[in-house]
């Protein structure tokens, strides 16, 4: 008979529990959350609108803070948007870039022009154009609440941060378990050198 002291399935570990999410739950501190939410807000808010005045300069430095606000969310247990944040600062990023190069471009193409020389202006006030229009692309697809852009985070509390679902960790995938039947290989005589014909 098995000595119940040493029986390890009479020891309860609820780390090792799936089904216990208080094991699993990351610690939110509310107090850093909240605060960390409403700079993300604040941020976001502060890009689209410079974005959406053609500021890219501007936008690209609140686009990088959102960032930072995002990852002290994170960081704090609540959601963690860091991905979407991360490629809304890179966009504004290259708005930004591309609408100094536009910036250069039409300078270079106003002092051809007034130097005399119509078509070396044409080739640059083309391409400040097309910078232009890349820089305005770009700030699209990084400007929060914008069609194209990344959904705005709204702020509601602490309610938002990350809830552990028991449900999905109870409904594993469902595996195929229908029987395979095993077939041999069909053999295909022509190619087989079996010198049957020999005897």
């Amino acid at each position: 008979m098995p000595d119940d002291a040493n029986n390890d399935a009479d020891v309860y570990d609820a780390a090792l529990d799936p089904d216990d999410a208080a094991a699993d739950a990351t610690p939110v501190d509310t107090g850093a959350l909240t605060d960390a939410q409403q700079t993300l807000q604040q941020d976001e808010q502060a890009e689209a609108q410079a974005a959406a005045s053609g500021d890219y300069a501007t936008a690209n430095t609140d686009a990088q803070q959102a960032y930072g606000a995002s990852q002290d969310v994170a960081n704090a247990g609540g959601p963690d948007s860091t991905d979407q944040t991360w490629t809304a600062a890179q966009d504004e990023s290259w708005a930004n870039w591309d609408q100094e190069t536009a910036n250069q471009d039409a300078t270079t193409a106003a002092s051809y022009d007034a130097s005399g020389n119509p078509d070396d202006a044409a080739i640059y006030s083309s391409a400040a154009d097309n910078e232009q229009g890349n820089a305005d692309n770009s700030a699209e697809a990084g400007e929060y609440g914008d069609p194209l852009g990344p959904a705005e985070d709204t702020v509601t509390g602490v309610e938002d941060a990350p809830v552990e679902d028991t449900a999905a960790v109870d409904e594993a995938p469902a595996v195929d378990d229908t029987a395979v039947e095993d077939v041999a290989p069909v053999e295909d005589d022509a190619a087989v050198d079996d010198d049957s014909s020999s005897t």
